[in-house]
């Protein structure tokens, strides 16, 4: 790994749902509609969200139309 790189956690959908006030269902939805924030399929019934990720998709004003999270903060 290079100097000022960071590992950021891996998230499953059940994490994240919990975190950012939404449903699983939602996420799924924006995963098959491209909307959500980026994630990694990893096997038939595996999802899972960089932690980094979601919180920048969150905390992005432009995506806050989908979510009722405070974003920008």
């Amino acid at each position: 790994m290079k100097a000022g790189h960071q590992v950021s956690a891996m998230m499953s959908p059940k994490e994240v749902a919990g975190m950012y006030g939404v449903t699983s269902k939602e996420l799924a939805r924006w995963r098959q509609t491209n909307q959500g924030p980026p994630c990694f399929v990893l096997g038939r019934n595996t999802v899972r969200y960089n932690s980094g990720d979601v919180h920048e998709w969150f905390n992005d004003v432009a995506n806050a139309h989908l979510h009722d999270y405070p974003a920008g903060q």
